[in-house]
């Protein structure tokens, strides 16, 4: 596929993707009744766009973005990466597709785990990921705090010792640690309803 096709391409495709869940069960385990999470949601997003889906809560925004990284299996429909169809793809394939989205999650602090330092979260999607030797990835990690406004030295702390907004950067930070110059990817923000008052 050539440079110019993949541009026109869109970088996400969603046709018709609904979740749904069982409501109430029949005697014999068989369900009665469902709930639909997500009910045949279809957009596109091409490469360097930003789409935002607005709601009120429980409408499926949060579970469509847990179905585009692969985190839910949907009851139909179609994702599309690049072109390739992300429904039918095995365990190993949906592993490496995650080095190219990822979650930037609702609340950064619970999503931080208070026994490990900042350097070593923000290290961890490396060491999933088998990327770098250990001096590789600690200097990526303290490059990465940089880039998202916070001095080297907060490699060293824990998530409580910082500010609401300081672990939103780390969310963000973590998100962008497999990024890579030439790498096609995308961040899902469940939620965004912060500012930043740095541009990354």
């Amino acid at each position: 596929m050539s440079i110019s096709s993949l541009e026109r391409e869109p970088l996400v495709a969603i046709d018709r993707l609904t979740k749904r869940y069982p409501a109430a069960a029949t005697g014999f385990g068989k369900p009665k009744a469902w709930v639909n999470a997500v009910n045949g949601v279809s957009f596109e997003i091409r490469s360097g766009e930003t789409l935002g889906l607005v709601g009120e809560s429980g409408c499926g925004k949060s579970t469509t973005g847990q179905l585009l990284a692969r985190l839910l299996e949907p009851t139909s429909g179609s994702i599309r990466f690049r072109g390739r169809e992300l429904t039918t793809l095995r365990a190993r394939e949906v592993r490496e597709l995650r080095k190219h989205i990822q979650l930037i999650f609702q609340d950064p602090y619970a999503s931080l785990n208070p026994r490990h330092t900042i350097g070593s979260i923000l290290e961890e999607p490396l060491r999933v990921h088998r990327i770098g030797s250990r001096a590789e990835r600690r200097q990526q990690a303290r490059d990465m705090l940089e880039t998202v406004g916070l001095d080297r030295s907060y490699a060293a702390r824990y998530p409580h010792e910082l500010s609401g907004g300081q672990r939103q950067r780390i969310g963000i930070a973590r998100a962008l640690m497999l990024a890579r110059p030439s790498s096609w990817r995308m961040s899902l923000c469940p939620r965004l309803t912060c500012r930043c008052s740095r541009k990354f």
